[in-house]
């Protein structure tokens, strides 16, 4: 039986429920940290990129709050396959 680290992803503007692989998720969170006015934290703000940022949030938390009131949230789960 093979496991696969996955991610499952809920963003308040939608009210789906999507898996994502580690790369996806980062790639949102990027796209999140680029695109979107989001408030970050000081532990944030002296990392040196917006790569560096999404892979901390990535390893450190599981909610990323936006400027509008919304959320990103995030959950490692394993599928077995």
């Amino acid at each position: 039986m093979v496991t696969e680290e996955m991610y499952v992803v809920l963003e308040s503007t939608t009210s789906d429920e999507t898996f994502l692989t580690p790369m996806e998720l980062q790639a949102k969170l990027i796209e999140y940290l680029t695109g979107t006015e989001v408030s970050l934290s000081p532990d944030l703000l002296a990392l040196p990129d917006v790569e560096s940022r999404a892979q901390y949030l990535m390893t450190t938390g599981c909610e990323l709050q936006l400027a509008n009131g919304g959320y990103l949230q995030w959950y490692a789960v394993r599928l077995e396959k």
